[in-house]
């Protein structure tokens, strides 16, 4: 798998966790583990989300997606076939 379709999949599996727990709290290793990702990568794309407005990290090592959050209700791209 290359660099690009480990992002894309990673990004798909942060999306999901976010969107089926809107409005909760999770700490990054809640996120991590709920996505199925190393802790260090996850910590680096949570930064990324929450830089770009996509999440919100009100205190400090939580996060919460709100409902209204553009990147849950962004349509989804399906990776390309390997």
């Amino acid at each position: 798998m290359d660099s690009t379709s480990h992002l894309s999949e990673a990004l798909l599996r942060l999306r999901a966790v976010f969107c089926r727990t809107t409005d909760v709290e999770l700490s990054e290793t809640d996120v991590a583990r709920l996505a199925g990702l190393e802790h260090y990568e996850c910590r680096i794309l949570l930064g990324v989300l929450e830089e770009t407005g996509a999440i919100e990290w009100p205190k400090g090592r939580v996060f919460v997606c709100r409902p209204s959050s553009w990147w849950t209700s962004a349509p989804v791209r399906s990776l390309p076939p390997q």
